[in-house]
């Protein structure tokens, strides 16, 4: 019996070894970079001198210099907002190498802005995002939407009109 019960638990042991433990979610394997392609941006940034009205009328006015026309924009919340296909402006806030595709991408973008206040000051968080498709003259995607990063040119252009 006891040489039954070894047999089995070195039979068993060898299951768990050829078939391990599993990858779950992002945890990133051993080969896998674990540092972000583009060094992240700071979530918020303080403005000392500034209220969080003059802020947002100067964060709307940079949105109106670009030409383009913000789908949200809520003074109360502190929130501008916009999406938009624009092959110009999703090249110069996006950064879709990751994709590794030499042909011509559709990009679509999301810019948000938020500004609210700090006490003395206000607080801005200014995000880039965005996908990335190639979908052929009948309808189908011939490369899956994927994920692009901001650059960081949204985030510096924003901030560096609001600390003016």
């Amino acid at each position: 019996m006891r040489k039954i019960i070894l047999f089995a638990a070195l039979g068993l042991s060898g299951c768990v070894c050829v078939y391990g433990p599993t990858k779950s979610g992002n945890v990133p394997q051993s080969d896998e970079s674990a540092s972000p392609a583009v060094a992240p941006v700071d979530a918020t940034t303080l403005i000392g001198n500034r209220r969080p009205d003059e802020l947002f009328s100067k964060a709307e006015a940079w949105f109106a210099s670009k030409g383009i026309t913000p789908v949200v924009s809520n003074e109360q919340s502190g929130i501008i907002a916009t999406i938009g296909d624009s092959p110009a402006l999703a090249q110069s806030y996006l950064d879709c190498s990751a994709l590794g595709q030499s042909q011509p991408l559709q990009r679509q973008y999301r810019l948000v802005v938020q500004v609210y206040s700090a006490g003395e000051g206000s607080r801005v968080s200014a995000q880039a995002s965005g996908t990335a498709r190639l979908t052929t003259a009948d309808g189908n995607d011939k490369v899956k939407p994927a994920e692009c990063r901001s650059n960081g040119n949204f985030e510096k252009d924003m901030l560096e009109t609001l600390r003016k």
